[in-house]
């Protein structure tokens, strides 16, 4: 390695260092904050870490905010999500790449066009059609215009293409059936896309506000996003509380990206070759 080549991953290595320190500790003072009392926030200068390492911020919010519904609507509604939106996008994914049908490059532009659309665009309608089925202040309201989404089935389709045909034909041949083919053949094969899709749907999924505002009304289906939103305009000087409900919000998906981030980065770069 040449003096030049040296100083050049000097440079880049301490660049990204300081990015990920912009990262890091905000995340980092988060976490801590949420164990600190009320009067550790107003400290000058301030300090990183807390006097004590207390649960009673955690313990306040459950009592107070009545934090455990909602964490329980909101993984409820993500999860069927996920499940929902995992079986739709394969299935496409794998009819758009394997199958022949009139008008199949027609229905799949149709659908890749529809990731052009702003989500905002799409509210009013959805709102409409939920509203006329009576769907509203409901989980089926919640959960439905979330269970597929258009670049998901564009990243299976072109992930399943890269997988031979004829390894589907010897399936065939041997015997085996169109689902169990899909099901013991395919689907091993496409974990790495599968763990991608599942980790942008929860997140989107958790983390959403607009939708869940316009079509909930009651207490009873509220989702963590709103009860956090509700809890701060409440409380908007509870530091404390507002650092433990945010640091409760981010464990669910710091636990599904640590289960799939074995397949997360082979999967980012196998979905882009092309046909």
């Amino acid at each position: 390695m040449n003096k030049k080549t040296k100083t050049k991953n000097i440079i880049l290595f301490t660049v990204l260092c300081l990015g990920s320190l912009f990262v890091v500790v905000p995340f980092v003072w988060m976490i801590l904050s949420s164990f600190k009392s009320i009067d550790e926030f107003y400290l000058m200068p301030p300090k990183i870490l807390p006097r004590e390492f207390s649960m009673d911020n955690f313990n306040e919010l459950f009592k107070r905010a009545n934090f455990g519904k909602y964490y329980v609507n909101s993984l409820f509604v993500t999860t069927i999500q996920v499940l929902l939106n995992i079986v739709i996008v394969t299935l496409a994914g794998y009819g758009f790449a394997k199958y022949e049908f009139p008008g199949k490059d027609f229905i799949f532009t149709v659908i890749l066009s529809t990731t052009m659309i702003p989500w905002v665009a799409t509210i009013i309608p959805l709102y409409i059609m939920t509203y006329k089925v009576g769907a509203v202040d409901t989980y089926f309201g919640l959960v439905f215009p979330g269970i597929a989404d258009a670049f998901s089935i564009f990243l299976a389709k072109n992930f399943m293409t890269t997988i031979p045909t004829a390894l589907i034909e010897a399936a065939r041949i041997d015997g085996a059936g169109e689902f169990k083919i899909f099901g013991r053949l395919i689907l091993p094969l496409t974990k790495p896309i599968i763990s991608v899709i599942t980790i942008n749907k929860f997140i989107s999924s958790w983390n959403a506000f607009q939708w869940p505002l316009l079509v909930v009304s009651s207490d009873e289906i509220r989702t963590l996003p709103l009860a956090i939103a509700k809890f701060s305009s409440q409380y908007n000087d509870a530091y404390n509380l507002k650092m433990a409900s945010a640091t409760l919000a981010i464990i669910p998906v710091l636990i599904v990206y640590i289960a799939f981030q074995k397949y997360f980065v082979s999967g980012i770069s196998l979905s882009g070759i092309k046909e």
